[in-house]
């Protein structure tokens, strides 16, 4: 949800969480959007799988998720919060 929907609009994100708390089969997030918002969800989809195909842990995803889509407290956060050997 944080990197795809929030990522594109966090007023979208919070909106999908409030009219579907529970998504599942058949009720998923990209039901309750129209064409121009799925074709939105299904090229962020892409971007973020692009970026996961470069990185070799969930650390190394984060960092280049922020950096790719300037969430510069973020990447911040992730380099410089966490002692790394």
């Amino acid at each position: 949800m944080a990197f795809v929907y929030d990522a594109i609009d966090k007023d979208i994100g919070r909106k999908l969480r409030e009219i579907n708390p529970d998504p599942h089969f058949q009720q998923n997030h990209h039901q309750w959007l129209k064409e121009f918002g799925r074709q939105k969800v299904h090229d962020q989809i892409e971007r973020v799988i692009t970026i996961m195909k470069l990185c070799d842990n969930m650390d190394d995803f984060r960092t280049k998720f922020a950096k790719v889509f300037k969430k510069t407290a973020i990447a911040q956060q992730l380099t410089f919060g966490f002692d790394r050997p």
